[in-house]
């Protein structure tokens, strides 16, 4: 308990160590720990939160939202948080050497095909199958970049981004206070503040972990795959495979 105390301290006041301490054993099972603890403590949270808070202009569900039902929606989470370890380190590499505009050019083509293949099926009407299948073509640089990283940066790289959810744990306790308060712009600030603490720290840790490389670069691969990972919630949304309910539950919470 002591180890997982230490490394998720890590994540708030030095995310270089963090980084750094990723290389332990232990690290990727600290880690998952985190990340569970999240998960419960989200589906705790966001089934007592009112449906109606902080936006009291929302409509109301269509199907309750109890404890269940937040808990359903959290075994969507583990998919999500693997397709940005994925993303992350493919960009991390895309990125990691060359001419940065260069490199941001091609990371930003690549980032923006599914959102304009989202809009071809959507406003077009592109079949679903053309769709799910180019989705798929889409995905080959990523398989072929991801096959040339060591299994060691892989290891290093989850265990990294799975404990600095740490951030957004913690930061459930200010969001119940102010929820309890029924101060809207409390919970918003809440949300916004933790969203930019784990971003500061998400560079400055991926800026360390080996390969080291500049912050600008570590950055950039972290916003093109948190875009990139909401992307993956509207296809899943278009081709089907999610319910409207938890699309919304998914963004919005």
């Amino acid at each position: 308990m002591r180890t997982l105390r230490d490394f998720a301290r890590l994540f708030f006041f030095s995310p270089s160590q963090a980084a750094a301490a990723c290389a332990q054993d232990s690290s990727l099972k600290n880690g998952l720990t985190i990340y569970g603890l999240l998960l419960l403590a989200s589906a705790v949270f966001l089934g007592m939160k009112p449906t109606n808070f902080p936006d009291v202009n929302a409509a109301a569900p269509a199907t309750a939202q109890g404890m269940m039902y937040w808990f359903k929606v959290m075994l969507w989470q583990p998919v999500l948080m693997a397709s940005l370890i994925a993303f992350c380190g493919v960009l991390l590499s895309w990125l990691q050497t060359g001419w940065l505009p260069l490199r941001v050019a091609g990371a930003a083509l690549w980032s923006a095909i599914p959102l304009v293949l989202t809009i071809l099926y959507v406003r077009d009407g592109l079949p679903k199958t053309f769709f799910g299948l180019l989705l798929l073509i889409w995905t080959a640089p990523l398989y072929v970049i991801a096959r040339k990283i060591p299994s060691k940066q892989w290891r290093e790289l989850s265990a990294f981004l799975l404990g600095l959810n740490i951030i957004e744990c913690l930061a459930l306790v200010p969001e119940g206070i102010v929820t309890a308060m029924g101060w809207e712009a409390g919970y918003k600030g809440v949300a916004a503040g933790a969203g930019l603490w784990m971003l500061i720290s998400g560079g400055l840790g991926l800026k360390a972990l080996p390969p080291s490389r500049p912050l600008a670069r570590s950055l950039l691969a972290l916003l093109f795959s948190l875009i990139l990972q909401i992307t993956v919630v509207i296809a899943s949304f278009l081709l089907g495979w999610l319910p409207p309910e938890t699309l919304k539950a998914l963004l919005y919470g």
